[in-house]
């Protein structure tokens, strides 16, 4: 947000908090939010609010892998369907040589949800997909359509259920079809079943197909330190990485420091500095480094609003 600002309008009426399990894409969100977000490069990030409902960005990125600027929109609706939920939300990118990323989510009255998401990229559409769920106290159902292309008869169609058993225990199952001309067999299936459990301090998670295993675990040994394990392991590839990560937080000073080990010998870690109480400058200090690969990269980023 902008430094000076009009006094906001007063905020819409908040909705009680819901029961509903989630989506089935974030069991392992708890885990995930610990790890660092690292990136390469120097970056510039201006981020101003016109309205209570509208926000603007400005980035401009100098790294080896990209170069340039992009314009980022927000929008937030005041259809409010929970704590800190509002629709619908509509947001995009794009950059100087017109590619562009959108995305709107919407909900629909208290159960229906529906996600679209296109990206166009030199002139063409790169991807697009579209998801639709069902939300109640009790599950969450969901189909997503990805690249559907009817002409080649190719695409990918998943279908998820996440089912809330208990306060605490969830169960959940996924079917994955990926088919196309290019598909050994014309198409390939993935079926996923899975479990969450959560308390107050700790949210364990597992995801368990045919040839690949998923697990997380999250924990919350203070209000601002964290900590994740997630472990993954695919069969048809041979593979298996476990990663641990924490979160620490000095909210006197400001900071909150990222980092995170696996067992491909890969550290990383990133810092970011509010640089004052009053004006919303923050520094942002990224770095990673491959034990194995003796390879790494470093990056450092200005964030204002």
């Amino acid at each position: 947000m902008s430094a000076v600002m009009s006094e906001p309008a007063a905020p819409p009426p908040s909705a009680p908090p819901s029961r509903n399990p989630g989506s089935y894409d974030e069991l392992h969100r708890r885990a995930q939010d610990v790890f660092p977000m690292v990136f390469e490069g120097c970056r510039v990030a201006v981020q101003k609010g016109l309205s209570q409902h509208f926000q603007v960005s400005h980035t401009l990125n100098i790294s080896p892998n990209m170069t340039g600027y992009k314009f980022g929109a927000t929008y937030v609706g005041s259809n409010v369907q929970g704590p800190g939920e509002a629709y619908p939300v509509i947001l995009g990118d794009t950059d100087a040589s017109g590619n562009t990323t959108a995305t709107i989510l919407h909900q629909f009255g208290p159960k229906w949800r529906t996600k679209l998401q296109a990206q166009v990229q030199k002139g063409e559409i790169a991807g697009a997909q579209g998801s639709f769920e069902r939300r109640t106290d009790l599950y969450t159902a969901g189909i997503t359509l990805a690249n559907t292309n009817i002409l080649n008869d190719s695409g990918v169609f998943v279908a998820q259920y996440l089912r809330k058993l208990t306060d605490k225990f969830d169960v959940g199952i996924e079917y994955m079809n990926s088919y196309g001309p290019r598909m050994p067999g014309g198409c390939f299936s993935v079926v996923t079943t899975a479990a969450r459990y959560t308390t107050p301090n700790w949210v364990g998670a597992v995801a368990i197909s045919k040839a690949s295993l998923h697990a997380s675990y999250f924990h919350k040994q203070a209000a601002n330190l964290a900590f994740g394990i997630e472990f993954t392991a695919n069969a048809m590839h041979g593979d298996a990485v476990t990663t641990v990560a924490y979160q620490a937080e000095l909210p006197d000073e400001g900071v909150t420091f990222r980092a995170s080990v696996d067992t491909n010998w890969t550290v990383a870690g990133v810092l970011e500095k509010r640089l004052s109480q009053t004006l919303p400058f923050t520094l942002a200090l990224s770095g990673m480094l491959n034990h194995q690969k003796n390879a790494g990269k470093f990056g450092m980023g200005l964030i204002i609003g």
